[in-house]
């Protein structure tokens, strides 16, 4: 039996005032491989009285007609076989480079709704996902609610595309405060863009508020992640006890307490947190890989392998999938003497960086596996030249503690094999003047370089005389002599780059501006100093840094990742 398609009013006003197009006017755009499947829907949306529909068959002719044209509505199969891309990695793409407006539904259909399948839609904010065989109504409804919800938000979203931030910030209070359309929505961007933008404190206050109206998880874990960015990890520690009394079933609780036990130095208990997340969502490859990745810095690295070898075979084709995955399971494969796996993950590395040449990070984990490759080969100038280009990185802004324990890693195979490479093992005791800001970092470096004693016993002394000097400048400054303390943080900062010597200086120049001559030029340098390196990115974070955060929300173009470049290293 024939069930009618319903079809929309012409035009819609939701109560911002932001009226919906006029179907009668709008147009869309069907990618689908399959040509049965792509003239059926383009049918349906006739149907359902849309003026234009486009068909393409293939994902870079899709790009080509967005590039084009605009589309109110796009309608995309999830698998592309012959150019071997899914509607995930188009979507992905679109939104990196700025093609699909905010304005525009996007519907996945999908023939399975498999955990990586969900998740990856999450994290690409799919407007919505439709698992075949699906009826007409059930297309017109979920496009019609889409339609609706960007309408009540596209003041906002208009204002990040802009980007203007503290705009789309004032839109989403006054929507908030007054409960208009979307209120809740609109109030947990508030406090989103608060806590990427670093205005923790007023970020916290706007999730507790949403929490003490409408007792949300995602509020109160919001309390919880702005507690930690800010530098308090107990005091996220308490309010993620008492999530988890009330939810005890929220796997982002776990994912966040795992990071909050991670800078407190409480690893095993970090593992507990995530073999929990693990296990109330068993399919999900971010949290496998940052169980393995975890399990791998901590010693067990039985486990590590076993847990980072599922990852890739679940996901290595999914946009969830981490490359660090790859790099730790060939520093493995280095150490077990497998040059086999060694050269497949290199491999793949090699293949993922000619997709994305200028991606910095796959650069670096391409250079350092091809190193031990090299090594493994007899090729020793050509492993020696990649090795001096990883340690003459380590003072670079883009060197953070992912590829510092990477490279301790691999240097202490290196030796303990020895190899011979290192002409200057400096590098060890740079790497750890620069890291080792609290017992929990230096520990986490010892581990990674446990495969050659001598480096984790330099690597565990590395923090004592630094901190030592930062105290006793602090207390030279409370004890009247700002300047020459402020002096020594200074050099020591840049000496060091070590996050915690840069963050006393500001303190100290803060606190004493008045009695320091020049405090405004040295603020400015001050300032550059701690984008570089200061706390915000010396932490002992898991995994690509990029992907949403947990318990967060996507907010487009504010989350867009900027092109990072990387000088390639000859092979």
């Amino acid at each position: 039996m024939n069930v009618p398609i319903p079809t929309p009013p012409p035009a819609v006003r939701v109560a911002t005032g932001s009226p919906l197009p006029d179907w009668r006017k709008a147009a869309a755009l069907v990618v689908d491989g399959n040509p049965t499947s792509r003239m059926t829907l383009a049918g349906q949306l006739r149907t359902m009285g849309l003026h234009s529909v486009g068909q393409v068959s293939r994902m870079s002719d899709a790009r080509r007609e967005l590039e084009r044209s605009r589309f109110d509505v796009v309608v995309c199969g999830d698998e592309f076989p012959k150019e071997g891309g899914t509607g995930q990695a188009l979507l992905d793409d679109l939104r990196r480079s700025g093609l699909l407006p905010y304005q525009t539904v996007f519907i996945m259909l999908t023939n399975e709704a498999t955990y990586m399948k969900v998740a990856e839609a999450a994290e690409s904010s799919v407007d919505s996902y439709l698992v075949r065989p699906y009826s007409a109504g059930s297309l017109s409804d979920r496009i019609e609610q889409a339609r609706l919800r960007k309408a009540a938000m596209l003041p906002i979203y208009e204002a990040l595309e802009a980007d203007q931030p503290e705009r789309a910030v004032a839109l989403a209070r006054e929507r908030f405060q007054q409960r208009g359309p979307q209120w809740l929505l609109a109030g947990r961007l508030a406090a989103e863009i608060w806590l990427r933008l670093g205005r923790l404190e007023a970020a916290e206050s706007l999730f507790q508020a949403i929490w003490e109206l409408d007792p949300r998880p995602w509020a109160m874990l919001g309390v919880a992640r702005t507690q930690l960015d800010s530098g308090s990890p107990h005091r996220a520690q308490d309010t993620l006890a008492a999530l988890i009394e009330v939810e005890s079933d929220y796997p982002e609780a776990y994912d966040v307490l795992g990071r909050v036990q991670m800078e407190l130095g409480q690893f095993q208990a970090a593992l507990i947190s995530m073999e929990k997340a693990m296990e109330l969502t068993p399919m999900s490859i971010v949290r496998q890989q940052r169980l393995g990745m975890l399990a791998y810095f901590c010693g067990n690295r039985d486990k590590a392998v076993d847990m980072l070898e599922r990852s890739t075979y679940l996901g290595l084709d999914s946009k969830m999938f981490d490359s660090e995955c790859l790099v730790l399971l060939a520093l493995s494969a280095f150490a077990q003497s497998q040059p086999a796996q060694l050269e497949r993950h290199l491999a793949e590395l090699r293949k993922r960086l000619r997709a994305q040449p200028s991606d910095g990070r796959l650069q670096r984990f391409t250079d350092l596996v091809a190193a031990l490759s090299y090594q493994q080969q007899g090729h020793k100038e050509k492993a020696a030249n990649l090795v001096k280009l990883a340690c003459a990185q380590a003072s670079e802004p883009g060197f953070d503690m992912e590829a510092a324990c990477n490279l301790l890693c691999a240097l202490a195979w290196l030796e303990h094999k020895g190899a011979g490479l290192m002409t200057d093992t400096g590098v060890i005791d740079r790497i750890g003047r620069r890291f080792a800001t609290s017992k929990a970092m230096r520990d986490l470096l010892a581990n990674a370089a446990n495969a050659h004693a001598p480096f984790a016993e330099r690597l565990q002394r590395s923090q004592d005389d630094i901190i030592q000097l930062i105290e006793r400048s602090v207390k030279a400054a409370g004890n009247g002599e700002p300047l020459s303390a402020f002096k020594e943080l200074l050099r020591t900062a840049k000496a060091t780059l070590n996050a915690r010597a840069v963050e006393s200086a500001w303190l100290v120049l803060q606190r004493y501006a008045s009695d320091i001559p020049d405090a405004p030029a040295l603020q400015e340098e001050i300032a550059k100093l701690r984008e570089s390196y200061g706390t915000s990115t010396n932490k002992p974070a898991l995994g690509d840094k990029r992907l949403r955060p947990a318990g967060g929300v996507n907010l487009g173009p504010l989350d867009r990742p900027a092109p990072v470049t990387a000088d390639s290293a000859d092979d």
